[in-house]
């Protein structure tokens, strides 16, 4: 008899505005605007809406924060009367978030085996992986196979990305103060990238918003020259660029896949308005 697994996610991965399991329970991080309003990411706030206010209102700058330890202790609760055995927890990158190490604490006191994983990335590379372990369950895949299978998903994703402001990057601390003055003086446009830690990374300074989003298709062209690739847009309410971006590989590639999705709230925060990033998975690297 198979042990019953469940699968969850932070709500970092953007999971809500894609098609996907709804017995993938999402754990949904907290978007605050001041020390007032407090939303939970897309159930009380949905990307939209959430661009569309700090558009509007540039200077009232949200912080977010992760899911509250009183409900990951419900959840775990629930998963146990819901007969779940087992379950694979699956993260935003460590060095972005301390919910990995809160999940990990939790874990210990849970009456099920929790499985805690560190995608070392965000957006649609982490709901990927919660997809593809959802996906790998369903076919009998033990907990341990289905680790070694997103092992190999991170370490062959990609993913470049531009922003529009530097702003929100520097007031959530993902830049320093002297960097962020700077760049806005410059008006610079950094090509970003989250390494394989899960850190984010400047690789090039660049001074304005097209040249940027060039130098992302650039990157992604280079690297995946014909190689075959689940290719991702992550973007934060930027319909023109994603536009943009998909006619560019379509006249090189005309046949492959491009799933275009919203950059949460919870991860528009830091990356502000009309942010885009360009990713790839290397799906041949992948042994199921």
């Amino acid at each position: 008899m198979s042990i019953k697994k469940a699968v969850l996610v932070c709500s970092n991965a953007g999971l809500d505005y894609l098609d996907y399991p709804k017995d993938i329970q999402i754990l949904r991080s907290v978007i605050h605007f001041g020390t007032e309003e407090t939303y939970d990411d897309f159930v009380e706030m949905d990307a939209k809406t959430f661009y569309e206010r700090i558009d509007e209102n540039p200077n009232d700058v949200p912080k977010t924060s992760y899911v509250s330890i009183g409900r990951m202790q419900e959840i775990f609760e629930d998963l146990e009367k819901n007969g779940y055995e087992e379950a694979l927890i699956i993260t935003i990158a460590k060095p972005l978030s301390g919910l990995y190490e809160a999940l990990l604490n939790q874990a210990k006191s849970a009456n099920i085996k929790i499985t805690v994983f560190d995608s070392r990335t965000i957006a649609y590379a982490e709901a990927y992986q919660a997809l593809e372990a959802h996906r790998l369950f369903e076919k009998g895949y033990t907990m341990d196979q289905v680790i070694k299978v997103l092992e190999q998903i991170r370490s062959n994703n990609k993913w470049y990305f531009a922003v529009d402001t530097l702003k929100y990057l520097v007031k959530n601390g993902r830049l320093t103060k002297l960097q962020g003055t700077l760049g806005t003086l410059l008006k610079i446009k950094p090509l970003l990238t989250i390494d394989e830690t899960g850190k984010v990374q400047t690789l090039e300074k660049i001074k304005t918003t097209p040249k940027a989003l060039n130098r992302v298709l650039e990157k992604y062209f280079e690297e995946t020259k014909d190689k075959n690739v689940l290719t991702y847009i992550s973007h934060a309410h930027n319909d023109a660029a994603v536009k943009y971006v998909t006619e560019e590989i379509k006249k090189v590639y005309p046949n492959r896949e491009i799933i275009s999705t919203y950059l949460t709230p919870v991860v528009g925060a830091h990356t502000g308005p009309k942010a885009l990033g360009l990713g790839y998975i290397l799906l041949d690297e992948i042994k199921y």
